[in-house]
């Protein structure tokens, strides 16, 4: 089993054509303006969204080859920290907080995510502003046929191959947590190599009990990039926050 969060370059190929979140993070950088701290950073793939604005920028992220990567593309224009977005003590506030595409989701427990959330809670300006992504739990997605495999990307280059990533999941009715295992596929040939990693997944009325208990009170609720409102019809959950 290999550790994806240890293969910065096959990530980054990954979500090389990743950019729905771009324009929303964007205009919402705009009007509340910096410092700015972005949770599980990865390679940076958003960092030059903040610089492109001329806002100070600081990443935390777990893997040190993803941090390697992103220190190498902005180098002193950037900060870069080591360290877990569930707990983390930086001894400054910032104006903008945010987490990721579904990087929320590493967070395996109720007490992993009140200890994150608490953390961004100590560190955001009593004007500041958290924004955090995730998908609604989609059971068509969660109960799908244990064992088979199914397209988990479009295709996407890597190493001059036209490639996907391949995957099976197992859910967990009981911690709603939901293994997945991936599989990389190149010009249609299915590689044995097995990179494996877990996401929980957080009802919407779950997460309005834990911003709630963690000083947060929910600004506005959107149910994808677009900005259209959360309904029962949404695949995403973005929440805009501010201290309570």
């Amino acid at each position: 089993m290999i550790d994806i969060y240890t293969k910065p370059k096959l990530y980054d190929a990954i979500h090389q054509n990743y950019s729905w979140d771009k324009d929303l993070i964007t205009l919402l950088a705009k009007d509340i303006g910096g410092p700015v701290l972005e949770l599980a950073a990865g390679t940076g793939r958003l960092t030059s969204l903040f610089l492109d604005l001329g806002l100070e920028y600081t990443g935390i992220d777990l893997s040190s080859e993803f941090l390697s990567v992103a220190n190498k593309k902005y180098g002193n224009h950037a900060t870069f920290i080591q360290g877990d977005m569930c707990q983390f003590e930086l001894k400054k506030q910032f104006k903008f907080i945010f987490i990721g595409f579904n990087s929320f989701l590493h967070n395996l427990t109720d007490d992993d995510a009140r200890q994150c959330l608490q953390s961004i809670q100590n560190h955001l300006m009593n004007d500041g502003t958290f924004l955090v992504s995730i998908f609604k739990p989609d059971p068509s997605f969660l109960y799908r046929e244990k064992g088979k495999l199914y397209p988990a990307t479009s295709l996407f280059d890597f190493e001059g191959k036209q490639c996907r990533i391949m995957e099976t999941n197992d859910f967990n009715d009981e911690t709603h947590v939901n293994h997945l295992t991936w599989r990389l596929e190149r010009d249609g040939n299915l590689e044995t190599e097995e990179y494996q990693f877990k996401m929980r997944m957080f009802y919407p009325h779950v997460m309005d009990i834990l911003l709630s208990d963690s000083g947060l009170r929910i600004k506005e609720k959107m149910g994808d990039y677009d900005g259209s409102p959360m309904d029962e019809e949404s695949g995403m959950q973005i929440y805009v926050c501010e201290k309570t």
